[in-house]
């Protein structure tokens, strides 16, 4: 036999020992993914357990919360409500209205009419150099007295306790800085798979259980609560550091730990809830402009990011289809793990550990979110958004 036929049979004799290879490293990776995420989760406090303020006799602080709308007429009147309706003795609320072409702000300028805590700002124009969003709340953090500032997004519906519970962990737990994770409201099936599968790829990326020691780089985010203490605000330039920060919820914590104030993280499942996209066609608008932009505009981090989902969420499934018996009981393993870490996201969505089964195919179509984004991104030469184009070569020069 030549030497390239003696080369082509040592290849095919080696290809069920690499694919096994594969098949185990997907399942270590799974299982390792799934018993951190499980371990933070068993101890992950949570502020319906947050016992009340002190001290009678001490007050609480004034807080300001910051409220965007762009557009918002389908939630913000909810949410505007709930907020309305949060039982705090100092509290000033601060909604803009940015530039909205529907009724979001009629709706905020009736409710202020009712309350005095809220207070409508409306933006007319964006200056060069600012992402919309950024912007208002740059423009709402100037305007605030509070001693703590909450960023909050206007599809977030608020219980009543939430401020009380949430200043009273922050002091006990001397955070400059507090996350608190809502509730991922889930109606069909579209939504709780993808919000299940991505809460758990986002938690092992952005790696909480690292977040709170300040000799590690994790740092931690999220839009629908950010509160922070307005002397740290300012000290490490808050969003005036983020202006053209498309991750803009995220970078906050980076930016307060890379000024050395403290990041904490707490469940707060009972006190907040968000319902994050509607349906399947809803994909688009929730995941669409920040896909690439969560790799920081990069084809590498985008690239390698893709191979590992692809190869972590899709190779179980042809694993299971070939006729390698090692591999197919690791794929199925893999499989329990993926049912496994659905019931683990479980206090947090409203998908079962069932919702595990269907992991390949939650993948698959974050695969497709990831490539769209990327695509439309380098095709556009930007992000278009809200109506609102942003060039590319700004976007990647601002990020932090």
């Amino acid at each position: 036999m030549p030497p390239a036929g003696n080369m082509i049979s040592s290849i095919v004799r080696f290809l069920p020992i690499l694919h096994i290879a594969c098949t185990g490293t997907v399942f270590s990776a799974w299982w390792i993914t799934v018993l951190l995420v499980y371990r933070y989760r068993s101890s992950y406090p949570r502020l319906a357990d947050v016992k009340g303020w002190p001290s009678p006799r001490v007050r609480l602080p004034k807080v300001s919360v910051l409220v965007s709308a762009c557009n918002e007429a389908g939630t913000v009147e909810r949410a505007m409500r709930s907020l309305l309706a949060v039982e705090y003795p100092d509290v000033e609320i601060i909604a803009i209205n940015d530039r909205s072409s529907d009724e979001t702000g009629e709706i905020l300028e009736c409710l202020a009419a009712t309350c005095s805590r809220l207070r409508v700002i409306h933006i007319e124009s964006l200056p060069h150099g600012w992402l919309g969003k950024n912007h208002a709340m740059h423009v709402a953090s100037q305007e605030a007295a509070g001693e703590w500032l909450l960023f909050t997004d206007a599809d977030v519906v608020f219980h009543k306790d939430t401020l009380v519970a949430a200043v009273t962990y922050a002091y006990q737990r001397g955070a400059d800085h507090l996350v608190a994770c809502p509730h991922f409201v889930g109606l069909d099936f579209w939504e709780r798979l993808v919000t299940s599968y991505f809460g758990l790829m986002f938690l092992l990326r952005v790696r909480p259980w690292d977040v709170e020691r300040l000799d590690r780089p994790a740092y931690f985010g999220f839009g629908a609560f950010n509160l922070v203490r307005a002397k740290a605000y300012r000290e490490c330039g808050g969003y005036g550091a983020l202006p053209m920060e498309i991750v803009d919820d995220a970078k906050l914590g980076k930016v307060l730990k890379r000024g050395g104030f403290q990041t904490r993280i707490v469940d707060a499942d009972d006190y907040l809830s968000i319902r994050w996209f509607i349906g399947f066609r809803g994909l688009d608008g929730a995941f669409m402009k920040n896909a690439f932009a969560s790799f920081e505009f990069s084809l590498l981090r985008t690239a390698l990011a893709t191979v590992a989902l692809v190869i972590t969420a899709l190779y179980p499934i042809l694993a299971l289809a070939l006729p390698v018996g090692p591999a197919r009981w690791l794929a199925g393993g893999t499989v329990i793990a993926m049912i496994a870490g659905a019931g683990v996201m479980r206090r947090i969505t409203d998908a079962d550990f069932r919702y595990g089964c269907a992991y390949p195919l939650a993948g698959a179509i974050v695969i497709g979110i990831i490539v769209k984004s990327t695509w439309m991104t380098l095709r556009q030469h930007g992000v278009v958004w809200r109506g609102t184009r942003y060039c590319l070569d700004q976007l990647r020069r601002g990020v932090v």
